[in-house]
């Protein structure tokens, strides 16, 4: 019993969390706001969380260990393959799992939440990168003329801006479409969307 309350305080701290930082931004939010709105008292967020920087550490390290689970997972796919980089399957995972917590990664992507969140979605996708190359007997990131580290940030870039712009959009598209544009986005140059 005293658990399942703990759950529901924490899910209702979390709910109110998301829709303030909506709302005012996340440096505009006091623990007294969250409180009122989940209506629990500020002493049972304090039985949760330190403070506000608190909580919102707990919970984008939560979203954060769960998207690595899923996207550092080993796949089955070809790993001399560059397509498979980012397979298909774990990136649509990844995607159906941000659509399931949709309120809070908006939240977190939104102007008004985390600064380093998308440093912290490039930061897996970099991890998932570098573990393929390191499995791959054939796979090297060089470019003639671009040093590695630009040459993954062209990579990386063009996967969160498209996964950014359908945040941003609400998540108009489903994962499966979204999924679709990133595996097509990586075998087309720039060039090629001007044709």
């Amino acid at each position: 019993m005293v658990k399942k309350r703990k759950t529901a305080s924490k899910q209702a701290i979390k709910q109110a969390f998301t829709h303030l930082i909506h709302e005012k931004g996340f440096e505009g939010l006091t623990v007294m706001e969250i409180a009122r709105e989940a209506g629990i008292n500020r002493g049972t967020f304090y039985t949760h969380y330190i403070d506000k920087y608190d909580l919102m550490e707990k919970l984008e390290k939560e979203t954060m260990d769960d998207l690595k689970s899923i996207l550092l997972r080993p796949d089955e796919g070809d790993i001399n393959d560059p397509l498979e980089l980012i397979p298909y399957p774990l990136i649509l995972e990844a995607l159906i799992y941000v659509k399931q917590d949709f309120d809070f990664v908006s939240a977190l992507a939104s102007p008004g939440g985390d600064r380093q969140f998308v440093s912290m979605i490039k930061g897996i996708l970099s991890e998932l990168i570098e573990s393929k190359i390191n499995q791959s007997t054939k796979l090297e990131f060089k470019k003639e003329n671009l040093p590695e580290d630009y040459a993954q940030e062209i990579l990386l870039s063009s996967i969160v801006a498209i996964i950014l712009l359908w945040i941003k959009k609400g998540a108009e598209e489903s994962p499966e479409d979204i999924a679709k544009m990133i595996f097509k986005a990586r075998a087309i140059s720039p060039y090629e969307l001007l044709i």
